[in-house]
This record gives C-alpha cells, structure tokens and sequence, in this order.
C-alpha cells in the first residue's frame, strides 16, 4: 500500500529575517528615489536666485533659506538609501584582513552604537517636532517660514536610518551563523556593504 506523504514547507528558519531585510531594503530603495528630487529642487531656486539678483537686481529674501533647508531634508533622509547602497565610508586596513564571520561579529557589537544614535535622534527629534508644532514655530527672519516641517524631518531620517541599520545587523548575524551573505529580492548596483567576495550563498 502505497501512502501519500505531505509536502514539506519551507522549514528555512532565516525566512523571517530574509523577509523583514527585504521589507527594509525596499523601504530604504524607495526613499532614495522618492527624495532625490529635491536636489533639482534647490537647484531651480539657487538658479533663479542668481538671475534676479545678478541680472534683474532684484534678490528674493527666500531663496537661500529654502534652499538650505531643502539641503538639510535631502542630506538627513538619504542616510537610509545611501547604506543601503554601501555608499557609507569604510576604513578597513584591518578589517579586511580577518576571517568573514569574525568580522560580521565584530561589525554586529558595533552596531550598537549607531542603534543608539538613532533612537536617540528619534526621540530627541520627535520631542523637538512636537513642541515647535504646539508653538507653530517660524524662523527669526524677514521671509519667517514655519520651522516644524524641518523638524519633523529629523525623526523621520532617524527612523529609515534605524530600520537599515537593523537590516545591516541581521545581514552579519547571519553570516556569523551560517557563513554566507543573506540574499534578498532586492539588489543594489553594487555589492551591500562591500562584503568579501568569499561570502557567497
């Protein structure tokens, strides 16, 4: 007698982490490309900025705070996609002369630091957010813009930065566990954080 068999499901138990990496790794992929307009945007106002005022004699009391503060948002927000990359600078005379796992391990203990970086950020950030809207702060200048949008940036850029950070620590655990780099669905141009070309599934 023959007797049916179940089929086996997937009993890989990194799913869990391959799947909240991959979660991560898309959000920090779409922040990039959703802020990086705001380059050109700043662009277009320094621009017009020197032609009234070089040209027309005619300067605006605006363009350069909104510049600058169109600066602040795209630098604070494109920390997330920018590690996502592995566009981070990396100093590793030494670093790149020990074996892979104790390296991973190594990089893993000092994520902690940046971990707390960003929570402290998020909550100091979110404080300041919250009591410049209560009040609906402006800027000590003639144009005088609302500054709480600018500081609502800042737990925002912390929480993305967060999430990649956690992402990047998931990637070295595994590779302390299994020896491997943790493949995902999505794919930088270039290898996520320059791991070895040892590690490989």
């Amino acid at each position: 007698m023959v007797t049916a068999t179940k089929p086996q499901g997937n009993t890989d138990p990194w799913t869990p982490l391959r799947t909240s990496v991959r979660y991560i790794d898309l959000a920090s992929k779409w922040s990039g490309y959703l802020f990086a307009p705001i380059a050109l945007a700043y662009m277009v106002i320094i621009v017009y900025e020197v032609v009234m005022r070089y040209l027309f004699n005619r300067p605006t009391n605006w363009a350069h705070e909104l510049s600058t503060f169109l600066f602040g948002t795209q630098f604070m927000l494109g920390g997330a996609f920018c590690l996502w990359r592995g566009s981070m600078v990396n100093v590793d005379i030494l670093h790149a002369h020990i074996p892979v796992r104790l390296r991973a391990a190594i990089d893993a203990v000092f994520m902690i630091l940046p971990i707390a970086i960003c929570l402290l950020m998020f909550w100091l950030g979110g404080q300041m957010f919250l009591s410049s809207l209560a009040k609906l702060e402006r800027t000590n200048t003639v144009w005088g813009p609302p500054l709480y949008p600018l500081r609502g940036v800042i737990p925002l850029a912390a929480a993305l930065m967060l999430s990649q950070v956690i992402a990047q620590l998931f990637r070295r655990v595994y590779i302390v566990f299994t020896g491997r780099t943790l493949e995902t669905a999505v794919t930088a141009d270039r290898d996520i954080d320059a791991l070895p070309r040892e590690v490989a599934e």
